[in-house]
């Protein structure tokens, strides 16, 4: 005789965590690189999770430096501009994901719950048995097959749980800086700009706000996040403005006057500078996007 063994689920601390968050994905590709490989530097506007399936691959971003095997996985925040190599001589492939939160309030929960706010690297998080089924649903997803963007959903909520469950398992899964003074510091310069308003941002208000003068700030931000208080903070201003020109309907004057412009000319060349488009365009574009999307 067989008997009848409940098995009830009650909300667990890390799930009500993660049931906060709401993800707007970007992009979630697989890549390959042949030999010989190329060098990659570059710097991104939204998260980027990656995974590596084959290969080995050195991670360079200010003062970490990661190497990463098979099963490895590496959360990149916004504005890190960062190196990756691929050091074997045999085919390399690795995944990846472009987000951002769909409520960018949450961001400091977010990097707090996966230790991320700067490049973390969690080793050995996906076994080669879960890499091969990753891989196998991301390489099938399209934007023509009905709920492929449910299930790029579904996949980026499972691997950001698997994050989460490798820091609650062992505190060295995730490698950070988080030990030394500067990345510290800069960290913390981070989570006070979420709570400013954006016109207030400058280099005088940070250094206020730490307690250290200008000179230490930028050698803090140039070791840790290759490139000087000024541009990360022009950076992560003209990020801001990329989500409300998504998620508003402010004209591009109110936008320059909220994000601490001096005209709408001002805001529109610092803009198109960065992202190659005007704001009216870029505008236009997601709007395009969005009606082309099905319900």
């Amino acid at each position: 005789m067989q008997s009848f063994r409940p098995n009830p689920l009650a909300p667990d601390p890390l799930s009500r965590a993660l049931d906060q968050f709401s993800f707007h994905i970007r992009h979630f590709a697989l890549y390959r690189s042949i030999p010989p490989h190329q060098d990659k530097t570059t710097v991104g506007v939204q998260f980027k999770l990656v995974f590596l399936v084959c290969g080995r691959v050195d991670f360079e971003a200010g003062s970490r430096r990661f190497v990463m095997n098979p099963g490895d996985a590496l959360m990149i925040p916004p504005f890190i501009r960062y190196t990756a190599r691929c050091t074997t001589d045999e085919e390399t492939e690795y995944g990846y994901a472009y987000f951002d939160l769909a409520d960018s309030t949450m961001e400091g929960e977010f990097t707090s719950l996966l230790d991320c706010a700067l490049p973390a690297l969690y080793r050995g998080v996906l076994a080669e048995a879960e890499l091969g089924t990753i891989c196998r649903m991301v390489h099938g997803l399209s934007p023509e097959e009905p709920g492929a963007h449910r299930e790029a959903h579904i996949l980026l909520d499972w691997m950001v749980l698997q994050l989460a469950r490798s820091l609650l398992h062992s505190s060295q899964a995730a490698h950070t800086a988080a030990n030394d003074a500067g990345a510290q510091l800069v960290r913390q310069c981070i989570e006070h700009l979420r709570r400013v308003p954006p016109r207030e941002f400058s280099v005088a208000e940070l250094c206020e706000f730490a307690h250290v003068t200008q000179s230490y700030l930028y050698k803090c931000f140039q070791r840790e996040m290759n490139c000087s208080p000024q541009k990360f903070l022009t950076l992560y201003r003209l990020k801001l403005a990329e989500r409300e020109l998504c998620d508003s309907s402010a004209t591009i004057q109110e936008l320059a006057e909220q994000f601490g412009y001096t005209s709408a000319g001002a805001f529109s060349q610092a803009f198109k500078q960065h992202f190659s488009v005007s704001p009216a365009a870029w505008r236009q574009g997601q709007r395009d996007r969005t009606h082309r999307e099905p319900d």
